[in-house]
């Protein structure tokens, strides 16, 4: 539910060109759209920095229930409210356009009881991996999610309802998502519209789920989906739920997915998209869905 309508306003001087610096750096990823979405613990301090190019940082002014605290003179910090919810922020840069960032302040993990959360089925935590500890962290909190607040925009082509996990259950409903994965989807999206394919968002097998609903499905336990960094994902512009005829040969099959799968390979491998390495998988049509390429952004490479 939204609680605050928040207006922060970014001063920018001398006005440069929307290339340079009409955009946020957010937790070190850069946006330069509207609108983008944050999510933080309660009480959590987000930096809102400038863009290389900029030549002056942001300055965030105090509203109702989002403050800000000016650590240093290259920084606005955020301080994200302590109660849980949906914060709306204006972002106005001096000059420019007028950008709407979604502050989504989670639920924490300890208020999990029984694995559950306000009768909302989550299960366990994942296992996490001893080697890969840093990329294996349990989530710290969860979105909680009323029917309402299904189609709220997350980026300019994601609502909140394609992350959701597909578990029967009534709401709230609750749900985890990474920064990262909004990064990676918008940038994803881009490129295949580059490549002739008309695309105004993707269709989605599988965003989040909760470990309860994996288990259930027989996923592996340690699924990037319970981590809230991936999604499986297909091209669909006829609107009919399944991977189109890319290659228009007249059968949907895997070669359509191979070019889905080899622009998302060839996106991940930029250097400029470092920060967004992560899992890409290629999976064939069956009886239950079309064909699907995964994406993740778990913070090294994997292909499969």
């Amino acid at each position: 539910m939204l609680r605050n309508s928040v207006i922060v306003v970014l001063l920018f001087f001398p006005l440069l060109t929307q290339a340079d610096n009409h955009g946020l750096l957010v937790k070190g990823f850069e946006v330069k759209y509207s609108p983008f979405t944050v999510i933080a613990q309660p009480g959590e301090k987000v930096e809102i920095g400038r863009l290389p190019g900029a030549r002056t940082d942001p300055k965030i002014r105090d509203f109702d229930g989002v403050s800000y605290d000016s650590e240093s003179d290259k920084s606005g910090v955020i301080i994200a409210p302590q109660a849980p919810g949906h914060y709306l922020l204006q972002v106005v840069p001096d000059g420019g356009e007028v950008m709407t960032v979604n502050l989504f302040v989670t639920v924490p993990l300890a208020e999990v009881e029984n694995e559950q959360l306000n009768g909302y089925r989550i299960g366990p935590p994942p296992p996490g991996d001893e080697k890969r500890t840093e990329f294996y962290k349990p989530p710290a909190g969860f979105i909680e999610v009323t029917e309402d607040m299904l189609d709220i925009p997350l980026t300019p082509h994601f609502n909140l309802r394609q992350f959701l996990c597909k578990q029967e259950g009534g709401y709230p409903k609750y749900a985890v998502i990474q920064e990262s994965l909004l990064v990676l989807l918008e940038g994803l999206l881009e490129a295949v519209q580059q490549a002739g394919y008309p695309a105004g968002s993707f269709g989605v097998i599988s965003g989040y789920r909760t470990p309860w609903y994996n288990r259930k499905i027989g996923n592996v336990a340690n699924s990037r989906h319970v981590y809230g960094d991936a999604m499986d994902i297909y091209l669909d512009l006829d609107g009919d739920g399944l991977m189109d005829d890319l290659d228009s040969d007249g059968d949907r099959d895997r070669d359509d997915v191979n070019i889905l799968f080899n622009i998302v390979t060839r996106f991940m491998r930029q250097p400029e998209n470092s920060a967004l390495i992560g899992g890409v998988g290629n999976y064939g049509r069956t009886s239950r869905h079309g064909g699907f390429v995964h994406v993740d952004t778990r913070g090294y490479s994997a292909r499969w």
